[in-house]
């Protein structure tokens, strides 16, 4: 890979390149970023996407080479490092065998350090920029990346290629540090070309994606927003979809969302809604359908506002795939 001009990032201040980094990472990382962070924090993160219509190939390499930077300084400084690993293992195990592990860890830190550059790509665009390599390839990949991300990425694969993948990570042994190099630098190659065609990123339609999964909080980031630039917030609700938007669908449509909402949620997400709100959930419903809701709905006790907001995600989730399938024309409900 190209050597990383990191002097093109200077003048640009903190916030920027937070912003640049979260529409890099993709809008399902972000969210879970913004729901540990303080509100005000996220108003200017969002503002400060809006602001961005594409991102340069060379910035995209210069944010991401950074943001590995802090990582891997955070890992280092709170680990115990290999000497400590060292003194404990041949006091464990003996030096003989400590040795043995510590090669193999020592390869596998080799490994990992090769693929640390795919971490900032979000699980669908990692599977899209990986499919089209062998099974084989794939599973080395997926081997030295963390179990909970390699299995998102596993899922958003072909069921067909899926199976082999899984099938080849079971079976791979050690892999040649060779190898595991050659791999990288192609990868890098390609990841290269797929930064350099990044355009049309950022702006409204990411924010009002991120703020939809971020829940109730997401009205007050608006209102702040609004206080300080009035068509801004405006532009970013009208790109929204949030659950109040999904009651006053037209019953047909809501009635598709619900056949495919467990009954037992549609309850949890209904429970501090209004009388009028809640007739407009059992109009879209069979009679039958309707009792069941009603004997979940009065079940519930006291309901936590995490799991009511939970249960509407779910919903929201259904209605927004059902939009972008074309199922559901916001559009034209709205005429």
């Amino acid at each position: 890979m190209e050597d990383i001009d990191r002097e093109i990032l200077k003048g640009m201040s903190m916030l920027e390149k937070v912003a640049h980094f979260c529409v890099l990472i993709g809008e399902d990382a972000t969210v879970k970023i913004f729901q540990h962070l303080p509100k005000n924090v996220v108003e200017e993160i969002s503002t400060a996407i809006t602001q961005i219509n594409s991102i340069d190939k060379d910035v995209s390499l210069a944010v991401l080479d950074e943001f590995h930077l802090y990582t891997r300084s955070k890992g280092f400084i709170s680990s115990g490092g290999f000497d400590y690993a060292k003194d404990i293992l041949y006091k464990s195990l003996g030096k003989g065998e400590a040795d043995d592990v510590l090669a193999k860890l020592s390869r596998m830190k080799l490994a990992a350090q090769s693929f640390a550059y795919l971490d900032a790509i979000n699980p669908k665009q990692l599977s899209d920029f990986i499919k089209d390599e062998s099974p084989q390839t794939i599973a080395v990949i997926l081997s030295h990346m963390e179990a909970p991300r390699a299995a998102e990425v596993l899922m958003q694969l072909e069921e067909d290629v899926r199976v082999k993948v899984t099938m080849q990570m079971a079976t791979i042994k050690d892999v040649s540090p060779d190898v595991v190099r050659t791999i990288s630098v192609i990868l890098e190659k390609k990841l290269e070309s797929l930064l350099s065609s990044i355009v049309d990123v950022g702006g409204v339609k990411v924010v009002a994606d991120m703020l939809n999964r971020v829940g109730p909080k997401s009205q007050d980031i608006l209102k702040n927003i609004n206080g300080v630039d009035t068509s801004l917030a405006t532009k970013i609700k009208e790109n929204m979809f949030v659950f109040e938007d999904l009651l006053n669908l037209d019953t047909e449509y809501v009635m598709k969302i619900l056949q495919n909402v467990d009954t037992a949620d549609v309850a949890v997400a209904m429970k501090n809604a209004t009388d009028e709100d809640l007739e407009k959930i059992t109009s879209a419903m069979s009679q039958r359908a309707s009792d069941r809701f009603k004997e979940e709905y009065e079940m519930l006790n006291k309901v936590k506002i995490k799991d009511i907001e939970a249960a509407q995600r779910k919903m929201l989730d259904v209605a927004q795939k059902m939009i972008e399938e074309g199922v559901i024309d916001r559009d034209m409900d709205e005429e």
